[in-house]
């Protein structure tokens, strides 16, 4: 599935998604609400393969906007995308992702894991910051990913 991220202004910041089977689907938001959020859930549940969480679920057919999310990992992805937002706000260093990882999900803590998530969030949020207002910002999600 291609994930698209157009930045329209600092405050506001539309998605779109165009899945395998052809459907598209895209939202309108609040940047400061969701922007990190959504990138959160895409490296977590990326690197830790994720295969039902908040992207999984949108690429079978959820609505971005929908409130029912029921894909099997959407627990495990959101209590871990909460927080890596605020990480990723407060420019947190590998140690407290590891930390978080540590109090979360302690069966998959590894200073690894904390790299690999560190680096996709800077590598999402460097991207979005050399985006233009009016550009794109586009990234692909593997529908291949198996818990």
């Amino acid at each position: 599935m291609k994930i698209v991220f157009t930045k329209m202004s600092d405050d506001e910041h539309a998605v779109r998604v165009i899945r395998t089977d052809g459907s598209e689907d895209s939202s309108v938001l609040n940047s400061r609400s969701f922007l990190r959020h959504d990138l959160a859930h895409f490296a977590v549940e990326s690197e830790l393969r994720i295969a039902r969480g908040y992207w999984g679920s949108v690429a079978q057919g959820t609505a971005l906007a929908g409130s029912n999310f029921s894909g099997s990992d959407i627990a495990k992805a959101e209590s871990l995308a909460g927080p890596i937002q605020t990480l990723m706000r407060l420019e947190e260093n590998e140690d407290k992702y590891l930390s978080l990882l540590e109090r979360v999900l302690p069966e998959a803590a590894t200073n690894d894991l904390a790299a690999r998530i560190r680096d996709r969030v800077l590598k999402l949020l460097g991207h979005w910051k050399a985006t233009p207002f009016g550009g794109d910002m586009e990234f692909e999600w593997d529908e291949n990913i198996s818990t």
